[in-house]
């Protein structure tokens, strides 16, 4: 049981979630991820929404990641031979994901959020890599990507 507090009320409760999921043995968990939907929860007290954080470790063996939530400089006894990313928040974890699950170098996808970004004058969320149109969506606004771009966006 993970102990909660809710950021709205106060309300303080306990709750029963997975702390690890890996990729090939959990579908629904991998598309709860994919919509943002993973680590939303409504207070039963006020009803307001808001994201659980928590210790919690998604494997991809067959892609080769593991995406680490958590406050820890440093994870011990995870393969080696895969990329591990250490994630601070939920946000940080929710994009790492979309960014790692598609298998994109996480460099660029984060450099064009960050023009759009500044260039909206607002935090934006990275939806998909749409390789037919050579673009990044990020919500309803695609980014168009060089010739060279498209070249170094996947990462195999």
């Amino acid at each position: 049981m993970i102990p909660v507090t809710c950021p709205h009320c106060g309300h303080v409760f306990e709750i029963k979630r997975d702390t690890v999921v890996i990729a090939q043995m959990d579908s629904v968990a991998k598309k709860r991820l994919n919509d943002g939907s993973y680590f939303m929860h409504q207070c039963q007290h006020c009803k307001n929404m808001f994201y659980l954080y928590y210790p919690f470790l998604y494997r991809d063996p067959k892609k080769k990641f593991d995406l680490v939530l958590t406050q820890n400089k440093t994870i011990d006894q995870l393969p080696e031979d895969e990329r591990v990313v250490l994630c601070h928040s939920v946000t940080q974890f929710l994009l790492a994901f979309k960014i790692y699950d598609q298998c994109l170098n996480p460099v660029l996808v984060i450099n064009k959020k960050k023009m759009l970004e500044k260039k909206l004058g607002h935090s934006i969320r990275f939806d998909y890599y749409d390789q037919k149109n050579g673009c990044l969506w990020f919500e309803d606004v695609a980014v168009s990507l060089t010739e060279k771009e498209c070249k170094e966006i996947l990462i195999l």
